[in-house]
């Protein structure tokens, strides 16, 4: 009962997050500028200009905006693109699977460099692997994404033609971006998983299992592994929500056709639907993916079922 709870009172906090989020975004595109003026030629008159404000609906009170803002956005209805042929959150869909691909292969990425590398750092304390590790996690959370996705590009899509530059075909098109999206939270999965695991195996309970006769990879990955991973799940979250954020930029400097893409380019045009289309499934996709990660506290720490009983 104490889940369903815990689940119920998750699904209001995701739901206010995302009408904040969204709420913000109204009020500051609508503080920015009139979008009219981007939908008119640089020589529009003043007429021309205040009709096209009252077809969209510029001219009434703010908070009667906001209003119909508000409404149509919880029937997923943000009005039509400024400047594209159709409805904004179908121009955001068409995206979706795009920033998801490159999402995921950032997040496998980093889990399958910072888990790894955190556990043979952790068992082999003060060794050659647990320098070069640590000088790894250094190196990725000292490197801002953008600037190793150019660095990728020169040298291994220029330089030598083993990955292609830009664009979404192909496996090896995606090798880069995700390399550059999850270099970042790779370093902190993998500092979290050797300090996790150099506590773990020193507490009482790996004694004791070590004690029954277990095998050291059983000890290890069975017990030990699962404890250490809670603090890497805490983080989980907020580094997923990162991966979507960092996605922004990556899709730029790849030309990546995803979400983030088609927010700057709709920002740059004062797409105002579009803009808050992607807004809303982008802060929907992050608090989505928080709740998933409280929810699986209760497979990874026995102690959270436990206690619910």
């Amino acid at each position: 009962m104490q889940f369903v709870n815990l689940l119920v009172v998750r699904l209001i906090q995701t739901i206010l997050v995302v009408w904040i989020v969204v709420s913000i975004v109204f009020i500051v595109s609508r503080l920015i500028g009139n979008p009219a003026q981007s939908l008119l030629p640089f020589d529009a008159t003043n007429e021309e200009i205040e009709a096209i404000t009252e077809r969209l609906g510029l001219n009434d009170p703010l908070i009667e905006q906001y209003g119909r803002f508000i409404v149509d956005a919880a029937q997923l209805d943000f009005g039509y693109s400024f400047h594209r042929t159709g409805a904004a959150i179908d121009q955001v869909g068409s995206k979706v699977l795009g920033t998801v691909k490159l999402t995921a292969a950032g997040l496998v990425v980093a889990l399958a460099l910072g888990l790894p590398l955190g556990l043979l750092a952790a068992l082999r304390r003060g060794s050659p692997i647990d320098w070069l590790a640590r000088v790894i996690a250094v190196i990725g959370q000292a490197t801002p994404s953008f600037w190793l996705g150019l660095m990728l590009i020169f040298f291994l899509a220029t330089r030598v033609d083993w990955f292609p530059t830009a664009g979404a075909e192909g496996f090896r098109a995606l090798v880069l971006p995700a390399i550059a999206l999850g270099l970042l939270s790779a370093a902190g999965f993998m500092r979290l998983t050797r300090s996790g695991m150099i506590d773990v195996m020193n507490t009482d309970f790996i004694r004791t299992a070590r004690a029954k006769g277990l095998t050291e990879r059983a000890v290890i990955l069975r017990h030990g592994l699962r404890h250490a991973l809670i603090p890497v799940m805490t983080i989980l979250g907020i580094e997923l929500g990162r991966l979507i954020a960092g996605s922004v930029i990556i899709e730029v400097v790849f030309s990546w056709p995803g979400i983030g893409r088609l927010m700057i380019e709709s920002i740059f045009q004062s797409d105002y639907p579009t803009v808050q289309a992607g807004v809303a499934v982008i802060a929907a996709a992050i608090a989505l993916g928080n709740l998933l990660v409280d929810i699986s506290y209760r497979y990874i720490d026995p102690r959270i079922r436990t206690a619910e009983l």
